[in-house]
């Protein structure tokens, strides 16, 4: 639609219906002295063609990940989607509805999340799953607000350091207010010791509420699941609420967090059929044990028959304080990422299960392959002896900032600086390779970090 201005005509009249003469009579309200005292000093007036033609040159200067060999992750991952993806999602029925509050009239919309609920169970071995949550970061900050309705003590919450930096953030301002403090659990040889976590459980004792840990965590290593639960489990009547960070794709091939006998797996769901997007929009996966559905933050949909013993979607609980009163309202979370959370639905359902693990199998595959090739350069040392699955981190003798720069000068997008996160990693990078990395790809990746270290 194009956009067609008012003319003078136009002006006069509006103005004469508020019975105004000029268009600063509408602003004398405001004091004279916050006026503007002078001409704005902005570019001449330009044609829509002309701003056009300089809004594609601005957008010229970025490189995409499809342009050069890029070895981003973090978080945020540059994966293949097929076409159906995009044709589904874009259909009329899903991209403009909105919260689906009339069942009669969204039974489709309602299965959709329904199936969705339905796959991310299966994927991370939990009971059920809300209606999605914004990202990743507020899913593991309302999981750890979840504990506390559930148990109402402790004031502390273990996070591993092994979660996302970004994910701490969000928890620590979520927590600002709160009284729950964060404790955080150094890393040991690039994972979560379980040993460690049993000390710091004693030392703290019933004050504990909550333990957090993420696997793969930040630094790509897997971490010792099943003996994080056994430490926690141990402590009794004093267990801490146990809480799971999770990579989607990587569950295709590792045991999933629900069969640990977690209380909440969460994570960010960016890789299930959403492209990187400069970081967004994504959408936060969260799902629990079925003794904490009244706790569970968003919504969740639910399958029941009508009077006609026809099947059909409903919102089974809806528990934020637009629906009930506000002291038992579970979370302020005010709608959820539903068209983010319905490409992960049509993605899941295209690949299968058979699709999804090759997916995640040639990651590995790559990665491994990778880590092969790099970690034999000259000056070049893993930052961690643990195992991995699609990310590593290496340790160079230069830093990785200037690494990065010089990588960007050759054509090449290179892993992600850790310094920005951890100042005493600052010569440290990690990496990350998905099934859209190609073999000529890791070999232009080794070539120009070869020539730079031999450059140094």
């Amino acid at each position: 639609m194009g956009y067609v201005p008012h003319d003078e005509r136009d002006r006069a009249e509006m103005l004469a219906a508020l019975g105004k003469e000029r268009l600063e009579d509408l602003f004398r309200t405001l004091p004279e002295e916050i006026r503007l005292r002078r001409p704005l000093d902005i570019p001449p007036m330009r044609t829509e063609a002309e701003i056009l033609r300089e809004m594609r040159a601005l957008a010229s200067r970025n490189s995409r990940m499809t342009d050069r060999p890029s070895f981003l992750g973090a978080g945020v991952y540059h994966r293949f989607i097929p076409s159906a993806v995009d044709h589904l999602a874009s259909r009329g029925e899903f991209s403009t509805s909105y919260t689906p509050y009339q069942a009669e009239v969204s039974q489709g919309t309602l299965q959709a999340i329904m199936e969705y609920q339905t796959m991310i169970c299966e994927l991370t071995g939990m009971d059920l799953s809300n209606a999605s949550l914004y990202d990743g970061a507020t899913a593991l900050a309302e999981a750890v607000l979840m504990a506390y309705a559930v148990r109402r003590r402790g004031t502390k919450v273990i996070v591993s350091e092994g979660v996302h930096p970004e994910y701490r953030r969000v928890l620590e301002t979520y927590l600002r207010h709160h009284p729950v403090d964060v404790v955080t659990l150094p890393l040991v040889g690039g994972i979560t010791a379980p040993e460690a976590l049993g000390s710091l459980l004693e030392d703290l004792g019933p004050d504990v509420l909550a333990v957090a840990v993420q696997s793969p965590n930040f630094l790509g290593s897997i971490e010792e699941m099943a003996a994080v639960a056994r430490v926690a489990d141990a402590r009794g009547e004093e267990r801490p609420f146990l809480v799971a960070v999770v990579d989607p794709i990587s569950l295709a091939v590792l045991e999933p967090p629900g069969s640990f006998g977690v209380d909440v797996v969460v994570g960010d769901g960016q890789q299930l059929g959403n492209p990187p997007s400069l970081g967004g929009p994504s959408f936060g996966f969260f799902t629990s044990r079925q003794e904490h559905v009244r706790k569970v933050p968003g919504r969740l949909v639910g399958e029941t028959r009508d009077r006609d013993g026809k099947r059909g979607y409903v919102l089974t609980f809806q528990t934020r304080e637009q629906h009930i009163r506000r002291e038992r309202a579970t979370s302020n979370i005010c709608t959820n990422q539903g068209l983010c959370s319905l490409r992960a639905a049509i993605y899941l359902a295209l690949l299968g299960k058979q699709g999804l693990r090759e997916v995640a199998e040639t990651s590995a595959r790559k990665a491994h392959r990778a880590f092969r090739m790099l970690a034999e350069l000259p000056g070049v040392s893993p930052a961690s002896g643990a195992p991995f699955f699609q990310e590593f981190a290496l340790a160079f003798p230069i830093p990785a900032g200037d690494l990065y720069r010089r990588l960007a000068e050759r054509g090449i997008g290179g892993g992600l600086p850790l310094g920005r996160y951890f100042p005493e990693r600052s010569h440290q990078m990690l990496f990350a390779f998905t099934e859209m990395t190609r073999a000529e790809d890791i070999a232009r990746l080794a070539e120009g970090l070869r020539e730079i270290l031999l450059e140094t």
